[in-house]
């Protein structure tokens, strides 16, 4: 299937998305799937935390990048 077409299912079923992830050992294992577990559990603290490494990572600034989602979600994209 196309790759995009995965993507866009994902937003229509996000929870199909979720519970394929967590039958996914490889993924569960990552900190992809240590953020999936967090936010099954309801631990902010851990999933901000994850983020932030995250972030860290790819030389990110995480609250620059919060603000970006913030706007994507309130339909406004941010500027380049």
């Amino acid at each position: 299937m196309n790759p995009l077409m995965n993507i866009i299912q994902a937003f229509q079923n996000p929870q199909a998305v979720i519970q394929n992830m967590m039958q996914n050992q490889q993924i569960m294992n990552s900190p992809l799937g240590n953020a999936v577990n967090a936010a099954s559990k309801g631990d902010q603290k851990t999933l901000e935390e994850i983020a932030r490494n995250m972030c860290k990572e790819k030389g990110i600034n995480p609250d620059d990048a919060f603000n970006q989602v913030k706007q994507m979600m309130n339909g406004n994209m941010p500027k380049q």
